[in-house]
C-alpha cells in the first residue's frame, strides 16, 4: 500500500510540473502599405500581448517592427499565452472585444526627419483564416486590406 502511495504521489507532482501547453497559436500578418509621398522606413504591428489587452499602446511589448519589402510585409509571431481559440470566429470576436479597432504604425522620412503615424484599422478590413502547416499551434493569418499612408 505504502509503495502504491508513492507511486500515486510521484506521478501526480510529474503530472503537474510537466503538463504540457496547449491552445498555442500563431499569427501571420500580411498587406501592403500605399504611399507615393512618403518613404516608410518601419512597419509597428501589434504582438498579441498588445491584442489581448495587457500591454498600453505606450508600452515597448505592444508592437514589432519589420520593414517592407517593395510596399509588403508578412512576418509571422508568436502567441504569449495559451488560448482555447482555434477558428477564426472566436478569436475575432475576442480581439474585437479588446480593442475597438486592429492598430498599426509606421514610422515615415519626411524632410529628413523621421515621423511616426498609427492607422486604426476596422475589423471589417481584415480577412482572417487559418493556415494548415503542419507545426505545432493553429497558424492564423492575417491578411489587412491594403493601407494608404
Amino acid at each position: 500500500m505504502k509503495n502504491v502511495l508513492t507511486i500515486i504521489t510521484f506521478l501526480l507532482i510529474a503530472h503537474l510540473t510537466n503538463g504540457q501547453a496547449c491552445g498555442i497559436y500563431r499569427i501571420n500578418y500580411s498587406g501592403r502599405i500605399v504611399t507615393q509621398e512618403k518613404k516608410i522606413v518601419q512597419v509597428y504591428l501589434p504582438t498579441t500581448m498588445f491584442l489581448h489587452g495587457l500591454e498600453k499602446e505606450q508600452s515597448e511589448k505592444s508592437f514589432l517592427n519589420t520593414t517592407l519589402t517593395k510596399d509588403l510585409y508578412d512576418i509571422e509571431i508568436s502567441s504569449h499565452l495559451t488560448t482555447p481559440y482555434n477558428n477564426t470566429t472566436q478569436i475575432l470576436a475576442f480581439y474585437r472585444r479588446q480593442l475597438k479597432h486592429f492598430k498599426l504604425k509606421t514610422t515615415y522620412l519626411e524632410g529628413g526627419i523621421i515621423k511616426e503615424t498609427a492607422i486604426n484599422i476596422d475589423w471589417n478590413d481584415i480577412e482572417v483564416s487559418i493556415i494548415e502547416d503542419g507545426r505545432f499551434g493553429t497558424l492564423f493569418r492575417f491578411k489587412i486590406k491594403d493601407q494608404f499612408v
